[in-house]
Formats: structure tokens, sequence, C-alpha cells
């Protein structure tokens, strides 16, 4: 399966659902997937619908994580917000920058 593949089937997902915005983030879209890979569907909105989850899940025949913007960042403000607060150095590699940094929106 290809990136563009991807794309494809995740644009059936906007017929069904219209509050959110979808990329794919990880090894797909920075193109260096092997056989083993899952593929990670970035949402924006709509947090934690379980059903758009499952019919995204369901929309593939290999392993998807799905990886919603919100939740990331709360939990990335608050480690940052820790580390401040203990004079620790803010985590520049955390989930949500790299996702943030390699998702490729649809």
């Amino acid at each position: 399966m290809k990136l563009n593949d991807i794309i494809t089937i995740l644009k059936q997902v906007y017929n069904k659902y219209d509050n959110i915005r979808l990329g794919v983030a990880g090894s797909y879209a920075n193109g260096n997937e092997k056989s083993s890979s899952d593929i990670d569907v970035v949402i924006d909105g709509d947090s934690m619908r379980v059903d758009i989850m499952e019919y995204i899940k369901s929309l593939f025949d290999i392993t998807v994580d799905v990886l919603w913007v919100d939740l990331m960042k709360q939990e990335d403000d608050e480690l940052d917000r820790f580390a401040v607060e203990n004079g620790l150095p803010v985590n520049q590699y955390s989930a949500y920058k790299t996702v943030m940094q390699e998702v490729r929106w649809i």
C-alpha cells in the first residue's frame, strides 16, 4: 500500500463525518514504510469518537493507529509545563510535535 492509496481510502471518511480533518503521519507520510508498517491516521476534531476510530480502522486490512491532535497536544502541554516548572528542558521531539511536523493533511 502506498500513501496515495491511503489518502484515497481516507477520503471516504469525509462522506460520513464532516466535522474532522484527517492526515497521515509516521512511516507512510515519510515515505519509508515497510511491509510491517502500520498506518498512523491523525484526526483533528471530535476527540475520541469511537465510531470514527472504528470506521477508519475498518477501511484497512492492516493495523491503523488513530492519533487525536487535541489529546496529543493536551498531553504535550502538560509535559512541557512540568518540565518548565521543574527546570527541565522542554522535549522538542514529543509525539505531538513530531506528528505535527510530519503529518500530511488530506
